[in-house]
């Protein structure tokens, strides 16, 4: 996000589903006054983003990110029993729509895993479209 108010930008991220997860104002030159009004009205959602710049003189540029193999890998953790190169296989056969739901997804369907459940192997997880159950 920037502004005619402020030099620099202001770094908001949202997931797939419009919440924020991360803000970074460090690349934005802000008097305390600022920083101040910011803070009390830190848009969360996509929404509150959106009258957030219709109110304001702020100008948004969206960035879509693009999620990697390698970092879907690196997140998923379970490089003992799953196999890298299967994977990979299946991950590259995914949209990129699916690949951003699939690495969203890892920390509720950890989170959401029965007590004494074994983690699936990361090829089972990506075949199942564990995202969309």
């Amino acid at each position: 996000m920037t502004s005619s108010a402020f030099k620099g930008e202001i770094r908001l991220v949202y997931n797939d589903l419009e919440m924020l997860t991360n803000c970074d104002l460090t690349q934005a030159q802000l008097t305390l006054q600022q920083h101040t009004w910011f803070l009390k009205r830190l848009p969360t959602g996509l929404e509150d983003l959106k009258l957030l710049i219709t109110n304001s003189t702020a100008k948004l540029n969206e960035v879509n990110q693009e999620i990697t193999f390698d970092t879907f890998w690196k997140r998923y953790n379970d490089r003992d029993r799953s196999s890298k190169k299967k994977s990979e296989k299946i991950w590259n056969r995914l949209s990129q729509a699916d690949q951003v739901k699939a690495y969203v997804y890892i920390s509720t369907y950890e989170a959401n895993r029965p007590k004494g459940t074994e983690k699936k192997y990361a090829e089972t997880y990506l075949n199942a479209e564990q995202w969309n159950n």
